[in-house]
């Protein structure tokens, strides 16, 4: 289905200048095609054959009950970001404060990016089922290639065009390594298919030469993901494109890799690998796990840009999911699901808030980027210049904040709505893992079930780096409580500021009721938990004893 809405929507963005078709009517048709094929793949799980797996398209794919789980969450968790889209206005006046309503709707750029999405969905919906290495890299390329794309729609932005390059160049060292171990692979054993490798090594014909190809391949998905070490791309990545293609990239893409990395580990498991490679692989995992908690918080700690923030956040937070992933139990499997589910409601909800206010809420830029044809000014050696999307802001060094209003008289535009700056600061609160938020629930799950293992090194690390990583969520909710910023600015540039701040002063109706679920989700979990905790423990049972 999604395959047929992406043709016809292909076909039908010619004509949209003259039937009138906006931006936002093509969003939404992509948004009711993604939560239809979430249904239809809910619905599957209701079959019997799916318990074993089956095979099609001559069994390059294989659809089982964890499989089409993924595929589901993916579907919706696309419908849902996807919503973000509506708001194209706060997106493009990023770039172009002059933009009025009327050009951004009809903008062309703006009707490609729900094909573009549905694009890269239909890569992630295709991994998750992918049993050959054919198909595993032709719909990692599917889902990233749209994403490159994405990433540099909008070409007079310095920033976005530099991240988009080193996007695209990981990108691409990421798929030669899945393709060097690919081929080792298949020069050793003569097959494509991951069953039949699988078995080929269970035979333990060879078997010190398959370690190599299976780290090469699974050492591309940790760069991809990104994991430590190889996660020094993401911040610059996320920084530097708009905030809707970051809430994208921080998400999506992560669910499908770590949906293959499950599988890839599981499989390997149930064929029988030669127990020198399991723990190898194993060990890799957990090395990752620790490097990328560590990293994440300690480097996270020293930023004062949320976008970047946000960034080494979900690096820490990968950490907790590999760790889970790396301990290869069904109590295991289990907290790993769970993590990545509350992962995806609470991120969702953070972008979708900064995403309101998006007009009002600007970062700091730094003096490397001008969106605006303005002729910048000399730095005076005792102040430091700062261009927020091409207005001239000057301050003193000794001032660094981190989210910056466009309401200058000492008002944060987060003050001006208080249930608002409430949903981010519960957002913050959950990631941090402050009970009885669901973050909490996710962390906890995780820790315990390390220590079951006998890993008491990585859940006391694991401990100190939920610590570290508090602090710097409580600094951003200092900022925007607790601290005034004022700033001196010319009287055009205030008015300029106030008409923004005005005309998009209240989220849109839409906006607010996804704010206002997921919010409740995160604050209510506690009180009704045993639904989606049965599904998934049903999920993780199995996977492993069906």
């Amino acid at each position: 289905m999604v395959i047929l809405s992406i043709l016809l929507l292909a076909a039908a963005l010619p004509f949209s200048s003259v039937f009138y078709f906006s931006s936002i009517v093509i969003n939404r048709v992509a948004i009711l095609v993604l939560l239809l094929s979430s249904l239809l793949a809910f619905n599957t799980l209701l079959l019997e054959p799916l318990g074993v797996g089956v095979g099609i398209y001559g069994g390059v794919c294989l659809v089982s009950v964890i499989s089409q789980a993924f595929d589901c969450f993916i579907l919706a968790s696309g419908s849902l970001l996807l919503v973000l889209a509506t708001g194209i206005l706060p997106m493009k006046s990023l770039y172009y404060w002059s933009s009025t309503r009327e050009e951004i709707t009809h903008d062309p750029l703006s009707k490609l990016i729900p094909l573009i999405l549905l694009l890269s969905t239909l890569g992630m919906s295709c991994l998750v089922t992918s049993s050959d290495l054919v198909t595993v890299y032709l719909s990692i390329e599917l889902q990233s290639l749209p994403l490159y794309i994405l990433a540099c729609l909008y070409r007079d932005s310095e920033p976005a065009t530099s991240a988009a390059l080193k996007y695209f160049l990981i990108g691409a060292l990421s798929s030669c390594l899945f393709l060097l171990g690919s081929s080792l692979l298949y020069a050793l054993s003569g097959l494509t298919s991951l069953e039949g490798v699988y078995l080929v090594s269970s035979l333990g014909v060879g078997y010190s030469g398959f370690l190599i190809p299976v780290l090469f391949i699974g050492l591309a998905v940790l760069i991809k993901l990104p994991a430590a070490p190889f996660h020094y791309w993401a911040p610059d990545v996320y920084d530097g494109v708009p905030t809707l293609v970051t809430s994208w990239l921080a998400i999506m893409p992560k669910i499908a890799l770590l949906a293959f990395l499950l599988l890839y580990q599981g499989l390997s498991q149930i064929g029988g690998i030669v127990v020198t490679e399991q723990s190898v692989w194993g060990f890799i995992l957990l090395g990752s796990a620790l490097l990328s908690l560590v990293l994440g918080a300690l480097l996270g700690v020293a930023q004062y840009r949320i976008k970047r923030m946000v960034a080494y956040s979900t690096i820490s937070h990968l950490g907790f999911l590999l760790l889970a992933l790396g301990l290869v139990t069904p109590q295991g499997l289990e907290a790993y699901l769970f993590y990545l589910f509350q992962y995806v409601v609470t991120s969702s909800n953070l972008f979708f808030v900064l995403l309101v206010y998006s007009n009002q809420v600007l970062e700091t830029w730094g003096d490397s980027t001008v969106f605006l044809e303005q002729p910048k000014p000399e730095k005076d050696p005792s102040e430091e210049s700062y261009w927020l999307e091409g207005l001239s802001v000057m301050r003193t060094p000794t001032t660094k904040p981190l989210l910056i209003s466009s309401e200058y008289n000492r008002i944060s535009c987060f003050h001006s709505n208080p249930v608002l700056a409430l949903s981010f600061a519960i957002c913050l609160f959950s990631m941090a893992g402050i009970p009885p938020l669901i973050g909490f629930f996710g962390k906890l799950l995780v820790l315990t079930t390390a220590l079951d293992s006998g890993y008491y090194f990585l859940v006391f690390i694991a401990i100190l780096v939920s610590v570290i990583t508090t602090g710097f969520y409580l600094r951003v909710i200092r900022v925007l409580f607790f601290d005034s910023i004022h700033f001196e600015i010319s009287r055009s540039t205030e008015m300029i500021l106030r008409r923004a701040v005005l005309s998009e002063s209240d989220p849109k109706p839409l906006h607010s009721m996804v704010i206002a679920t997921l919010s409740l989700i995160i604050i209510l979990f506690l009180a009704y938990p045993y639904p989606s905790l049965n599904s998934l423990h049903l999920i993780a049972l199995s996977f492993y004893f069906w």
